[in-house]
């Protein structure tokens, strides 16, 4: 097995398909824009919130990637860059079925970019720097994963307070 094949079963497995915890995607699955949108309280995040928050740091993953703008380091020297993907973070949110569901299919797409130019990367380049940053790619694309499973767990947790089911297969 290579660095790049743990790479990709990691990013499958922490977003579409279960291991010994369900994926992202699938703790999102059967959920309502208004279930969505709930809060247990008003300084805390929404479903929909992570969502987005999801969607927006592998979007601008790909950006640094592509090499058109910093990750998340102020240090970067895009200072207004990185005000700019802070300020637009966790916003509230608000919509209909098809608004939720548009942002669930942004989240799905932007996944599948992601694993896509992954798919297309030698072992060797997954252990080059990735652009802005010290460390290798594939660390970087690790914790990218690792990220989805963590909201994996909060997304759980919020739909056991609001008493839904599911959000595993």
């Amino acid at each position: 097995m290579t660095v790049k094949d743990v790479l990709l079963h990691h990013l499958e497995y922490t977003f579409e398909k279960e291991a010994w915890q369900p994926s992202l995607a699938m703790a999102l699955e059967g959920l309502t824009a208004k279930q969505a949108a709930w809060k247990p309280a008003p300084e805390r995040h929404s479903i929909w919130q992570i969502v987005r928050h999801v969607a927006h740091w592998k979007q601008a993953t790909l950006g640094a990637w592509d090499g058109t703008r910093p990750l998340f380091s102020p240090e970067s020297g895009d200072t207004d860059y990185y005000r700019e993907a802070e300020r637009t973070d966790w916003r509230d949110v608000s919509g209909d079925e098809a608004a939720w569901w548009r942002d669930c299919d942004a989240l799905h797409s932007v996944s599948s970019r992601i694993t896509a130019r992954t798919e297309a990367l030698d072992a060797e380049t997954l252990l080059e720097p990735f652009p802005g940053e010290d460390m290798p790619a594939v660390l970087r694309l690790l914790r990218l994963a690792t990220h989805d499973i963590y909201h994996a767990g909060q997304i759980r947790y919020l739909r056991a307070l609001q008493g839904i089911g599911g959000g595993t297969r």
